[in-house]
Order: structure tokens, then C-alpha cells, then sequence
């Protein structure tokens, strides 16, 4: 599909790596390697336990993962720039 956006994809698993209270951005993931291309925005998705209280900053992501941070006490926003 022409229109369709690719995504640097990240499960919620792999957010596990990080303390309570970590401001998670796309800077970030590179950084720690997660992603790969800093050319594509980040869709967080679902897959995985996640047990961690974080912030989520300019991220994409599935309702269903929305849901799991929700519950789980953490926030986040999803401004894409």
C-alpha cells in the first residue's frame, strides 16, 4: 500500500530492560539498540509480560498495549512528529 506507514516496531517485553520511572523515547531506544532505524517513527505493541512503571513519549501503539500501560500505572503520550 502506498500510504502505508512502516514502523520501527517494539514489544513491551523489550521495555522490561528498563527501571520505574524511565522517560521512553525514541532517542532512547536507539541508543540501547532496540531500533535500528532513526528514520521511522516507534509503534509499541503488545507482545510480552510487562511489569515496569514508565513514561512513553512520541510513540505509537496498539490500543492493547495502551490498555497493558494503563493498568500497569504507567503514562504515556503519542505525539508523532
Amino acid at each position: 500500500n502506498f500510504n502505508q506507514v512502516k514502523y520501527n516496531i517494539v514489544n513491551l517485553k523489550d521495555l522490561e530492560i528498563f527501571e520505574n520511572g524511565t522517560l521512553i523515547t525514541k532517542e532512547l531506544l536507539l541508543k540501547k539498540k532496540i531500533i535500528k532505524n532513526d528514520k521511522l517513527p516507534v509503534k509499541i505493541l503488545s507482545k510480552g509480560e510487562f511489569t515496569k512503571k514508565i513514561i512513553v513519549q512520541d510513540c505509537k501503539m496498539s490500543q492493547k498495549a495502551k490498555d497493558i500501560i494503563d493498568k500497569n500505572g504507567s503514562s504515556h503520550t503519542e505525539i508523532i512528529r
